[in-house]
């Protein structure tokens, strides 16, 4: 009996950390994309109410797409910028973003050794 009631508990126990994980949730946004020139693509992510949740460009090689230019990532209803990156055909040139009220910057550098 005790070793019941242990490997329940054992059980329980483990159990509980699984389901204190947190879920997210993969939303389709509706956006907007508009040819500038040549492979150059601007395009816009929007919300459910209309505000822009994103922006920037996209450069297009062959069938694919890549980011390209300066991307923009706003605030939950606000236009506050929250993270901005720049973009060259697809490889990440550096990366601004707010934490805890503190502006973070990371160059092409500091993003290679990173990955």
């Amino acid at each position: 009996m005790k070793k019941l009631i242990t490997a329940f508990l054992f059980i329980l126990i483990f159990s509980t950390g699984l389901f204190a994980q947190q879920t997210v949730k993969n939303v389709e946004h509706e956006y907007v994309i508009t040819h500038v020139e040549n492979n150059i693509y601007n395009v816009k992510f929007f919300d459910d109410e209309g505000n822009i949740l994103q922006k920037g460009q996209y450069w297009k090689d062959g069938d694919t797409v890549k980011p390209h230019g300066t991307w923009v990532l706003f605030g939950f209803n606000s236009d506050e910028v929250i993270t901005k990156a720049v973009y060259d055909k697809g490889e990440k040139l550096s990366i601004e973003t707010i934490i805890d009220g503190k502006v973070v910057k990371a160059d092409k550098e500091l993003i290679a050794t990173k990955n």
